[in-house]
């Protein structure tokens, strides 16, 4: 019999002399193999023993919330032991005292945990505590369930989104330059503006004559027309947003699938809200106090210019109504807000426009203990120039008490791109377990670092180990594995103009791919939580040849009452971003400046598109699950993500050759303790791959679930 040791929070709990704890070690399930499971033992008890009570902080009696917990160390973790006993002994013969430890169990919660086989160290994760056995008023015994690492790491996320997590090193000033430098260089690396509309219906006409805004073409016309400035909205690389996500959990994603091409090139599209990023967004810009440094000298005065602030001053627990006008001047085509915040809360604001005299009437302020500060923000996030000629705060007395201005103008300077505000409406664990289906990955724990591998690369990887000594031949089966009567990889299903009319035209979705078999079984479903966006290669209306401009156009198929299509927003849309100069010249596009009237060209883009190359086909990865026809080769892209990534299971799973094992094994501590899911098993010359095995701690027994190679 194997010594079994389980630590929770680092306490070594007491177990039943006699009570087996059994482990089911896992990957990828043959019943079920679109989802990647993790180690967990079959639900076991604890004695209800003073000290596992103290552990499990008295979780029958619901008056106690905390405890400690009384150590000696060889209670403790195997690999603490020796600073312990250092800490505790001065000779051989000197005796090891207790100590008391506070407790942090709690119940609402998986705890930490880890398993140790004969004092080596097994396997880590987390304990379920599932329910107290009482015998009369008294717990008998504690029914907890292990679980490893990838639970671990799914209960780490919670119930996070990912505008949760920090993308504040990818912020930019939201200025034109910046969106045309992001979208016609890689010069700020793993952010971008890929050629994607929120709203406008772009199309391309080379005809000078044809000065709409929608035309995006540089036709060497007069007029400002094609892609503003504030129409992009930016994306970001997939590795990028992994690696704000392990920073934030206190992780590593490591593998070289993660810096490798195709998924190098994977991106995320910054569309959280439907429209523009900022454009007509309410509250979409931020309120910034407005920096006085010039006073009139109104009896009394009661603004301070260090800190642009106004105190009324009176007998305290007293107070008046105020107005407060403030006259403005600005060549800021757009409307603007002026804001009166109380003790730092907004409690009014007014509307102007242009050089204006806006009004807040009524504002109630306490003496001596509330004050006001007077704020602006404009309705578009750019970088407003204004200044404010006079501001004045009077009674309803008709005492004015401020009346300040400022000397010179400044510019609103919280025109950011907030790169936290623009992710869209996704969890991090569904964003996680997205890319994992589509790729077909699995996650190796070690620590907290979690190695992202393709499962092909995965099983390449296992040693081959010979069990020919440890099989149990007296009686085991072979059997065929579970075959699916259809086969369904699909992406959200869209009402994106293209999207939707190629769902209606063939009866599937673009990117999606199935299989009818005539097996009896259910249906294999990978479903992924992201929209596979269909680009558009316009076509020149002057000449009626096909540009190589490539675009998204976020709208849908219906039109308001002016006949413009509506603005959609559906599920994350992930899309392969690639810059390698891509070259528009020939059919250059218009980009026009924040003043509306500034025009640049565009002749080298972010090359976007389901397909992460545009030099051809055959160079190409994409991102459809199938030989979907490429919107710009205008071909197929072969090298899809079912042959990539899942072919080769897929085919092995419906191989004629293919069975499943099922075989008992007694097993030393040292194959225990080595055990690896993508081991290569060696018995009678064959080779087989481990889908499952179920292992008994205390005595070695295992079954194995085999797949022989074929």
């Amino acid at each position: 019999m194997n010594k079994v040791d389980i630590y929770v929070n680092n306490f070594r709990l007491d177990l039943f002399n006699d009570e087996e704890i059994s482990i089911n070690l896992s990957v990828q399930n043959i019943q079920d193999i679109s989802k990647t499971y993790t180690d967990f033992t079959q639900s076991f008890t604890v004695p209800a023993t003073p000290r596992n009570n103290e552990i499990f902080a008295f979780y029958a009696n619901t008056n106690i919330s905390t405890a400690t917990v009384t150590t000696t160390p060889s209670q403790l973790l195997w690999n603490t032991w020796g600073t312990i006993w250092q800490n505790n002994t001065t000779a051989w013969n000197v005796s090891v005292s207790s100590n008391t430890v506070s407790n942090s169990f709690d119940g609402r919660f998986r705890q930490p945990a880890q398993i140790e086989i004969n004092s080596i160290p097994f396997r880590s994760g987390v304990v379920e505590l599932e329910d107290v056995q009482l015998k009369g008023t008294e717990p008998y015994a504690y029914t907890i369930t292990f679980y490893g690492d990838l639970v671990t790491l799914s209960d780490l996320f919670g119930e996070d989104y990912l505008y949760d997590l920090d993308f504040s090193a990818y912020d930019l000033d939201y200025t034109d330059d910046n969106v045309y430098d992001g979208l016609t260089s890689d010069d700020f690396g793993d952010l971008f503006f890929p050629l994607m509309s929120p709203v406008e219906n772009w199309y391309y006409n080379s005809n000078p004559a044809d000065t709409n805004t929608a035309n995006i073409a540089q036709n060497g016309s007069a007029a400002a027309h094609g892609i503003n400035y504030y129409e992009l909205k930016p994306a970001l690389k997939v590795k990028a947003i992994l690696d704000v996500m392990a920073a934030k959990y206190g992780i590593t994603f490591t593998g070289s699938f993660l810096t490798s091409t195709p998924f190098s090139d994977l991106s995320l599209w910054l569309h959280r809200y439907e429209g523009y990023m900022y454009e007509g967004q309410p509250n979409a810009t931020a309120w910034e106090i407005i920096d006085f440094d010039a006073t009139n000298s109104p009896s009394p005065d009661w603004f301070d210019l260090s800190t642009d602030t106004w105190t009324p001053v009176g007998l305290s627990g007293t107070g008046d109504i105020y107005d407060i006008v403030v006259d403005v001047d600005t060549i800021y085509a757009e409307d603007y807000y002026i804001g009166v915040f109380r003790n730092g809360v907004l409690v009014g604001q007014g509307i102007g426009n242009g050089t204006d005299t806006i009004t807040i009437a009524d504002v109630a302020v306490t003496n001596n203990v509330e004050s006001l500060q007077i704020a602006i923000r404009p309705s578009t996030n750019v970088s407003m120039s204004y200044e404010v000629l006079q501001m004045t705060i009077t009674s309803s007395s008709a005492v004015t008490s401020a009346d300040v201005y400022m000397t010179a103008s400044a510019s609103y300077a919280l025109a950011k791109i907030v790169v936290t505000d623009l992710m869209p409406e996704i969890k991090v664990k569904d964003f996680l377990a997205g890319i994992l289906k589509m790729y077909n990955l699995v996650l190796v724990p070690s620590g907290t670092t979690f190695l992202l591998q393709p499962l092909d690369d995965w099983y390449a990887a296992g040693a081959e180990t010979s069990y020919q000594n440890e099989f149990d031949i007296t009686d085991y089966a072979i059997g065929r594995p579970s075959l699916y009567r259809q086969i369904n990889f699909k992406y959200q299903d869209t009402e994106q103009i293209l999207g939707y009319q190629y769902n209606r035209t063939y009866g599937i979705g673009f990117g999606d791919l199935r299989a009818f078999f005539t097996f009896d079984g259910d249906e294999f479903l990978v479903e992924l939580p992201f929209e596979c966006p269909l680009f558009e290669r316009l076509t020149n209306q002057a000449t009626g040849n096909v540009t190589n401009v490539l675009v998204y156009k976020s709208i849908t198929s219906e039109a308001d009452a002016d006949g413009n299509f509506n603005p959609y927003l559906g599920a994350p849309v992930l899309f392969y971003g690639y810059f390698d100069a891509y070259s528009l010249t020939g059919n250059t596009v218009m980009f026009v400046d924040s003043d509306g009237t500034t025009k640049r060209t565009v002749s080298t883009a972010w090359y976007a598109n389901t397909s992460n190359r545009y030099a051809s086909a055959g160079a190409s990865n994409s991102i459809c699950f199938g030989a979907d026809i490429d919107p710009y080769h205008l071909q197929s892209v072969n090298k899809n993500l079912y042959q990539e990534y899942w072919e080769d299971y897929i085919t092995d799973l419906y191989d004629k050759a293919r069975r499943i094992y099922r075989i008992e094994a007694v097993l030393p501590l040292g194959k225990m303790a080595t055990l690896e899911m993508n081991d290569i098993v060696i018995w009678n010359n064959y080779k087989y791959i481990i889908n499952n095995v179920q292992l008994n701690l205390s005595t070695g027994r295992a079954t194995f679930e085999l797949l022989n190679v074929v």
